[in-house]
């Protein structure tokens, strides 16, 4: 464990940093896409903090929160990654992979927006609605810093992983690293889960409909499952790039052309 740490206490540093500074940004942005009366009740119960604005607190309490996970997660994901050989020790950027990266982030900026103009938006008011109001500051800052890090730590880095070791112990005890079939079924698993994980936000912010839930599915585990061949085939990094090149990709285009 000592070894480690010590090999590793850099990343797992970066992983919390951004962690609290993108988890700070998603309780601000949480906050302020609460329905009113979600927002009413959540001041009410913290009224006992009157040193602390609500905001700020409860950016404080995301911020932990995001931290935990880069830790706790992004330990456990490098250790299983490991075992595995999904986890790469590279200490530069590599041109090639770059290059991949770059795509996809435009690729998965496209992807995120045009099935909404193209196909959604002529389907569902809600989601044509959701377009009216520009993304907020702290809506795009938690995009790039907790979703392109954290939300890789936990399903590429960590589930991703975790579902490989089971299936290769399961399956494959023979082997020293699961087959490529398995690493598809992780990649898939973990996609899934990433889309099931936006859910919530989803159906607040837009509502609830088969319409709507096959929307997140698509887009979100299309998405997920890119991310995912990334960070099989050339590691971590590349998934975070391309994470956080689509989100910026997609607001780029929300700010500027609709």
């Amino acid at each position: 464990m000592q070894d480690f740490i010590k090999k590793y206490w850099k990343t797992l540093l970066f992983f919390a940093v951004v962690g609290i500074v993108g988890g700070f940004f998603v309780g601000l942005y949480l906050l302020d896409s609460y329905p009113d009366e979600i927002r009413q009740q959540l001041v009410a119960e913290l009224n006992g903090f009157d040193l602390i604005p609500v905001d700020i607190l409860v950016g404080i309490v995301t911020a932990v929160q995001s931290a935990g996970y880069g830790l706790i997660l992004g330990g456990l994901g490098i250790f299983l990654a490991k075992k595995i050989g999904l986890w790469k020790d590279e200490k530069t950027i590599a041109k090639n992979p770059l290059t991949v990266s770059i795509i996809l982030s435009v690729v998965g900026g496209l992807l995120m927006i045009l099935p909404d103009l193209l196909f959604f938006n002529g389907y569902s008011d809600a989601i044509k609605n959701s377009y009216a109001t520009k993304p907020s500051l702290p809506y795009i800052l938690a995009s790039v810093t907790y979703g392109a890090v954290i939300e890789e730590v936990m399903l590429r880095l960590f589930m991703m992983s975790l579902v490989a070791f089971g299936l290769q112990k399961l399956f494959e005890k023979q082997s020293d690293k699961p087959s490529a079939k398995l690493l598809i079924i992780a990649n898939v698993v973990s996609a899934l889960l990433f889309a099931a994980g936006h859910l919530p936000a989803t159906i607040m912010m837009i509502g609830t409909s088969p319409l709507i839930i096959a929307r997140c599915f698509i887009v979100n585990g299309g998405l997920g499952f890119l991310f995912g061949y990334l960070y099989q085939k050339y590691g971590l990094r590349y998934a975070m790039i391309a994470h956080g090149g689509c989100h910026i990709v997609s607001k780029l285009i929300w700010v500027l052309f609709i």
